[in-house]
C-alpha cells in the first residue's frame, strides 16, 4: 500500500504495522484530503493526488525537513493554492526547502529564498530586486501588482546572435 510505504524502515521484513503507526497514517490520509483512494494503486492517482500522496508518504516518517522539487507539477491552478496552504501548515512544524521555476508562484509562498544560477544568492525575504531578476533571466522584467499577486512579465526584447 502506497501510503504505509513512509513506515517501510520502522517495520521489519516479518511484522505488521502497530496500531499507533496505522493511526498515524490515518491522520495524514485525512490531513492530505485522500480519504476514500486508499484502494486506489498509487498510478491510478490523478497529479495532484499524487503530489499530496508522495508528500504523505515523506510525513509519516516524521523527518525534520521536507525537500520538494516542483511540488506543483502536474497540478491545475485550482489545487496549486490549497498545495500551497498545506505547506504553510507544515512549515509550523518542520522546515521545507522547495526547489521551483515558478518564481511568481513561489515569491508569494515562502518566507526567504536561494537562488541558484551559476551562484548562490540569498534573500533573506521575498523581495528580489527587478535588477537581479533581469541579470539572470536575461532580459527585461517589469513588476506588476494584482492585489496580493504578484506578475512577471517580460518586456519585448531581443536576443543578440
Amino acid at each position: 500500500r502506497w501510503y504505509y510505504q513512509g513506515l517501510n524502515k520502522q517495520k521489519s521484513l516479518f511484522h505488521r504495522y502497530t496500531p499507533e503507526q496505522r493511526e498515524l497514517v490515518s491522520r495524514i490520509i485525512a490531513r492530505m484530503g485522500l480519504e476514500g483512494l486508499e484502494s486506489r494503486a498509487i498510478g491510478e492517482l490523478s497529479g495532484g493526488q499524487l503530489q499530496r500522496a508522495l508528500l504523505g508518504r515523506a510525513l509519516v516518517s516524521n523527518p525534520e525537513v521536507v525537500i520538494l522539487d516542483e511540488p506543483n507539477t502536474y497540478i491545475d491552478k485550482r489545487f496549486e493554492a490549497k498545495l500551497y496552504s498545506l505547506l504553510e501548515e507544515i512549515n509550523k512544524e518542520r522546515a521545507i526547502i522547495l526547489v521551483s521555476h515558478d518564481i511568481g508562484t513561489v515569491l508569494q509562498n515562502v518566507k526567504t529564498i536561494a537562488c541558484v544560477n551559476e551562484t548562490l544568492d540569498y534573500h533573506p525575504d521575498t523581495e528580489v530586486p527587478t535588477e537581479w531578476l533581469e541579470e539572470h533571466f536575461g532580459c527585461p522584467i517589469e513588476l506588476l501588482g494584482h492585489g496580493n499577486f504578484p506578475h512577471r512579465i517580460l518586456k519585448c526584447h531581443h536576443h543578440d546572435e
